[in-house]
């Protein structure tokens, strides 16, 4: 027997509960029974237009009720979606639609004429979502078509493609089957942090993003309310909390940290669980984010190959704050070496894991995929970490970013968490930049707070000196007004790379 999709598991609350809001979006709330009816309308479009199971939509949407309404019809049709940022461009944009093979486009304006521009996909299969219209069909005219009833797409086939870059730096598309996102949704955020039918969830983060899109899908699967925000910003997050009395949300690392310094004397008694993701954040920034949030207050840690790998409640007395939790129930965890030999506790190796929330392999990459697994089904994550005795993960950095100083292996993170107590510095990122005359030396990007000393750099040479081995040293130390993030709020080092051999050359 066929398991549901996606569409057929929201679909239930049109009948349970057809007047409850699903969604709220600005000044704008849609029940299920509409949100449901808008969506048949585009599946019945998108059909009519020559979408079939296992097409492949490329998706440029910013976050807005449209974009629900593109995966939830996606996955009706059972074709796939590849949610992609509005900000590719140019040679970038090319390689994301050929990588994925994509058929068809539905696009914001400005994109979906970038789109038309590159010639690379039929005029017919580019649909402009929003004002417009800038190609020959428009989301609005695909949902005005006249309705037919289209089959019902399979569970089992691909359904988002996630976009990541491989080593070489070419796109390399990650598939996950609906299955697989509704394993997610239940066992790894429903089940484990025992939600029901009655939260009202915030999704603050891109939609073109993995997690964002399990806040978005998996409140609708339970027959919750999902509040939408256009946009990150400290003040339209604070007041979409206090107005929809929101009870649970996924916060990158780098939001909350903005969000500390206005938390006081706001009603967020709302809330019954945050959980932190993304980028790990610093002991003080947990300790303190502890002494302001009145609600359960978890970190966890993941892949997107793999999904939430480990979590914990820091909320829990005795919490070991450096550590990113235990495997969830449903994860198995080992530290291996660079041969793939498992590690004991403590020792530092890459992490890998099995999990029943895996990814189905990289699209049209069948070897890279099987490399990227052992002969026991364990996939290594390319992150660096240890366990403790007691079960407990701890993340270290990535493989592909320890610094190698005089044929020693650092990590940027021992030098980060030295930086990092000086209280007059705002953040700081470590990472090995090549030389002419050493080789590879650490650089160590940072910014300053308004209080920091005239003598700051000099201070902190004095602070590695005392805290850091030889190898360890900074060789470069290199200020910034504010360092260069995604839009996920982590800190971007290739691009602190770029800065770098920019200004040295």
């Amino acid at each position: 027997m066929n398991k549901p999709n996606i569409y057929q598991l929201v679909a239930e609350h049109r009948c349970k509960t057809p007047n409850k809001v699903a969604c709220i979006y600005q000044d704008k709330t849609v029940t299920y029974k509409e949100l449901l009816n808008k969506v048949d309308h585009l599946a019945s479009g998108m059909w009519q237009s020559g979408v079939r199971e296992q097409s492949k939509i490329a998706l440029f949407c910013p976050n807005n009720i449209e974009f629900a309404l593109c995966l939830l019809a996606t996955s009706k049709v059972g074709a796939a979606i590849v949610p992609l940022p509005l900000t590719m461009k140019g040679d970038a944009l090319e390689a994301a639609l050929k990588s994925a093979q994509c058929d068809f486009v539905f696009a914001w304006p400005t994109v979906a004429k970038a789109v038309a521009d590159l010639e690379c996909i039929s005029a017919e299969c580019i649909v402009t979502i929003g004002r417009g219209p800038v190609t020959k069909l428009t989301l609005e005219q695909l949902c005005a078509l006249h309705l037919i009833d289209v089959p019902m797409g399979p569970s089992e086939n691909p359904y988002i493609l996630t976009m990541t870059s491989g080593s070489t730096g070419q796109p390399k598309p990650i598939v996950f089957t609906q299955i697989t996102k509704i394993n997610r949704a239940f066992k790894a955020t429903i089940d484990y942090y025992s939600l029901s039918k009655d939260e009202v969830v915030l999704v603050s983060t891109p939609l073109y993003h993995s997690l964002a899109q399990r806040g978005l899908l998996m409140p609708l699967m339970l027959g919750a309310t999902v509040v939408i925000l256009p946009k990150f910003t400290v003040q339209a997050w604070l007041k979409a909390v206090e107005t929809h009395e929101v009870n649970f949300l996924f916060a990158v690392s780098g939001q909350l940290k903005v969000l500390t310094d206005q938390l006081k004397g706001r009603d967020l008694s709302s809330l019954k669980c945050i959980v932190s993701s993304s980028a790990t954040l610093e002991v003080a920034d947990k300790s303190r984010l502890l002494s302001l949030l009145k609600c359960r207050f978890h970190e966890c840690y993941g892949a997107s190959e793999m999904g939430v790998i480990s979590d914990f409640d820091i909320t829990k007395p005795r919490a070991p704050l450096k550590s990113v939790g235990r495997p969830l129930p449903h994860v198995t965890v080992k530290i291996c070496s660079a041969e793939r030999k498992e590690l004991d506790c403590r020792e530092i190796g890459e992490i890998a894991c099995r999990s029943e929330t895996e990814f189905v392999g990289y699209f049209n990459l069948s070897q890279q995929t099987l490399n990227s697994y052992d002969a026991q089904g364990y996939f290594y994550t390319g992150d660096l970490g240890f366990l403790d005795e007691n079960g407990y993960l701890y993340y270290v950095g990535r493989t592909k970013e320890v610094i190698k100083s005089g044929g020693i292996n650092v990590f940027p993170s021992d030098i980060e968490l030295v930086a990092n107590q000086l209280p007059w510095l705002e953040e700081c990122a470590a990472l090995g930049v090549e030389s002419a005359q050493f080789g590879q030396v650490i650089l160590v990007a940072y910014v300053l707070r308004n209080d920091a000393p005239d003598e700051a750099q000099t201070l902190m040479k004095l602070h590695f000196l005392s805290q850091l081995t030889d190898y360890q040293q900074p060789k470069e130390l290199l200020e910034f007004e504010s360092l260069p993030k995604t839009e996920m709020g982590k800190i971007h080092k290739p691009t602190i790379k770029h800065i770098y051999h920019t200004q040295a050359y």
